[in-house]
């Protein structure tokens, strides 16, 4: 997986990434717990990356609607 990280996004995210190749999505979380979610639009990621609560819209959209991924 070649990821492309975003960091410092949130206070409860600390870190989003991206794979284009396999369109996963990576969400490490300021108690540095990581997980893996696939398939994510790439819009979608960056819509959380850019999102004013990026938490927020991570619980509304991703969280128990994307399957999670190891």
């Amino acid at each position: 997986m070649n990821m492309v990280w975003d960091r410092f996004v949130s206070n409860g995210i600390r870190e989003l990434g991206y794979d284009i190749g396999t369109r996963t999505m990576a969400v490490v979380f300021s108690d540095k717990t990581t997980k893996y979610y696939a398939p994510v639009p790439y819009p979608l990621y960056a819509s959380i990356f850019h999102a004013r609560f990026p938490e927020r819209l991570y619980k509304q959209v991703i969280e128990g609607q994307i399957p999670q991924v190891s």
